[in-house]
């Protein structure tokens, strides 16, 4: 009956293809006439090769049909489902047992019924953005496809994203050659999240571990640093520890590494804390000077201009002023280093985490209501 089919379409398209006067052949309107069937046809011979597979396996088990040469006779067959596309699709599954009367059952099948594939491919999805109430959408909706349903979706979004929590807070770390350690926050309604990402001298990038806490207090810092210590990243020679100036976090580098710890004080966040503090007259114009000062090359020239700055907020915002003049050095550190400028413009602020973090605020935008802190 498929292949009746099949050959009436082809000549179906055939003659629509040679109706049609010259210059006129509508390939956009063919493909869009044929996605439908192509797609069914597709999902079609999944299908096929699964049920081959399953029926090849019950031989291997039963022998041929009515040949009864082995322990394990045939028992007819049964609806059934397969994972397909992150969703159940029904199968004619066969059914075998053994002189016992006891089912035999089919290794294939169970494989193709294991969640694990659709975890993750939930957890994909998930992290492209798309939410669990709109999964459904977003699959290929199979004429026997079925089990997508929100509750279903939530459910494997639950065990995927704590499998994955798992995995991320507890491998090991000793095979990474980190030289630069990066140390921020991020907000999730009442909670922070206190991030540590490591780059390596293979410019690769790696979250080493996310603890939660109230604040960014200093005992959840210290945790994080002692923790990502103990899976085995090497922390026993001079590392390059990126902050935005919390003074938990500082506190916790200090702790952890000691003078191994040479801190760089995310420049973007101290020039930020300094025009809050500046009339919106001003806030323009000494962005633009600071922005300047920290451009410069020479540690010294940096550090000269920075203190004229300081001079002329001192008559103008002694509060503006101060939060320049706190940390200073330490917004500098890449200037001492005299690092070339192919790394100073990723090491002078803490934005190299600040994708990791768009990725998160991506996806925690389709949260409605965040119900426990082990749900964010």
């Amino acid at each position: 009956m498929g292949k009746r089919k099949a050959a009436r379409q082809q000549d179906e398209i055939k003659l629509s293809i040679n109706g049609m006067p010259d210059g006129e052949f509508d390939i956009e309107g063919l493909m869009n006439s044929l996605r439908v069937e192509i797609q069914s046809l597709a999902v079609s011979a999944r299908t096929v090769m699964i049920e081959a597979i399953m029926d090849s396996e019950s031989e291997q088990l039963a022998g041929k049909r009515y040949s009864r040469e082995t322990e394990v006779d045939r028992w007819g067959t049964e609806s059934g489902y397969v994972i397909l596309g992150g969703q159940k699709v029904r199968v004619r599954r066969p059914r075998l047992r053994n002189k016992q009367k006891q089912e035999v059952r089919l290794t294939s099948y169970e494989q193709f019924q294991n969640e694990g594939p659709r975890r993750e491919w939930v957890f994909n999805r998930l992290v492209s953005g798309v939410s669990s109430r709109n999964y459904a959408r977003t699959v290929e909706e199979f004429g026997e496809g079925y089990g997508i349903s929100k509750s279903v979706i939530s459910r494997k979004v639950v065990e995927a994203t704590a499998e994955k929590l798992k995995e991320l807070c507890e491998r090991d770390l000793s095979k990474l050659d980190v030289c630069v350690l990066v140390l921020d926050g991020i907000h999730v309604e009442k909670t922070v999240e206190i991030v540590a990402l490591g780059a390596e001298t293979s410019e690769k990038k790696h979250i080493l571990g996310m603890p939660q806490g109230a604040t960014r207090n200093s005992v959840v810092c210290k945790e994080l640093l002692q923790d990502i210590q103990t899976r085995g990243l090497q922390t026993g020679r001079p590392m390059l520890v990126l902050l935005d100036g919390a003074k938990a976090l500082r506190w916790a580098v200090e702790e952890t590494f000691g003078a191994r710890g040479i801190v760089q004080r995310c420049q973007l966040h101290k020039r930020r804390n300094v025009l809050q503090r500046l009339p919106k007259r001003y806030q323009a114009e000494y962005d633009r000077k600071i922005s300047t000062a920290h451009g410069m090359r020479s540690h010294d020239d940096a550090r000269k201009e920075l203190g004229s700055i300081i001079l002329e907020l001192d008559r103008l915002n002694e509060s503006a002023a101060n939060s320049l003049r706190e940390g200073l050095e330490e917004t500098l550190t890449v200037h001492q280093l005299k690092l070339p400028d192919t790394l100073r413009k990723h090491f002078f602020s803490t934005n190299l985490i600040e994708s990791a973090f768009s990725q998160g605020v991506s996806v925690t935008n389709n949260v409605k209501r965040w119900r426990s802190n082990s749900q964010i």
